[in-house]
């Protein structure tokens, strides 16, 4: 039993250790896991420091830091992602819906292209346009774009 011995004697430098040897391991690339335990080694070794508790107290504090940090890492991160865009992240053409731009080529047998960001696409439209009018997307059906003349919705 006497080689846990050293587990039961830690102090502050010891947990200082641990949060800083965790904090360079997650140099190496573990996703933020050992991030968060390490700034909780850091905390915990505040704490010791502050107010010598004994050592079910430290590694109590320890685990409970740990928890708290790694779960406000997983509030903000979930913040962070806005649901709308992360919903259309690989649907090119929902994304386009509400687009303003012009057309490139009059409007033939309800047909034509515009061009959104890098990409040319064909549009459906119902109306008679030339080229360079203004329009908006409204649907998508498969890779075909629906649009509607911008100037008559202002």
């Amino acid at each position: 039993m006497q080689s846990w011995a050293w587990l039961s004697e830690w102090n502050y430098w010891h947990w200082m250790i641990l949060g800083t040897s965790l904090l360079l391991l997650e140099l190496f690339g573990t996703a933020g896991l050992l991030l968060w335990t390490g700034i909780a080694a850091l905390l915990t070794a505040l704490l010791v420091f502050l107010t010598e508790p004994g050592i079910y107290g430290q590694w109590g504090w320890f685990a409970l830091f740990s928890v708290g940090t790694t779960l406000s890492w997983f509030r903000l991160n979930k913040r962070d992602k806005p649901v709308a865009e992360v919903a259309v992240l690989n649907q090119r053409t929902q994304r386009c819906i509400g687009v303003h731009t012009t057309l490139l080529e009059d409007v033939t047998l309800g047909k034509s292209r515009v061009r959104i960001e890098d990409t040319v696409w064909v549009i459906s439209c119902d109306e008679e346009l030339k080229a360079g009018d203004a329009v908006k997307v409204i649907s998508a059906d498969g890779t075909t774009l629906r649009v509607k003349s911008s100037a008559k919705n202002n």
